[in-house]
């Protein structure tokens, strides 16, 4: 399925409707994009919808990982640009989301499933979101 997005405002309701109209439940966001294609505004989104604050939601780029306290627990917000978003999770608490940016250059990828893969790519008139079929 593919997604026209004119405006951040679009982009981050995308996000909140993965999560409260998703036909088919998720325990990980695999998110692909370049800088700046609105993977972070997705995620604001995803947030507000597990009842978390969506304006404390920020990019992992420089720190690695940040987590957010929603409604039913922890989402872990990840980024795998260094290659290190699998690493052993003993020490993590326990989450009820991971969210993981530049999932393709993870070197382990031991996440709980299912997983939804979503690529936001660059377009003239804004942003692309491609996903799976029956999420939505």
């Amino acid at each position: 399925m593919n997604i026209l997005l004119t405006n951040e405002g679009q982009t981050k309701a995308l996000g909140y409707r993965l999560v409260t109209e998703s036909m088919k439940p998720w325990k990980t966001l695999a998110l692909l994009g370049d800088l700046g294609s609105g993977k972070t505004t997705l995620v604001q989104g995803v947030i507000e919808a597990l009842g978390g604050l969506g304006s404390d939601v920020h990019s992992p780029s420089y720190v690695l990982e940040h987590e957010y306290l929603v409604s039913d627990g922890v989402v872990i917000h990840r980024d795998a640009w260094r290659g290190d978003a699998g690493e052993d999770d003993s020490a993590a608490p326990v989450c009820v989301r991971l969210i993981i940016e530049w999932p393709e250059r993870a070197q382990d990828k031991y996440w709980p499933t299912p997983v939804l893969e979503v690529r936001l790519d660059h377009h003239a008139e804004g942003r692309i979101a491609s996903f799976a079929d029956g999420f939505l």
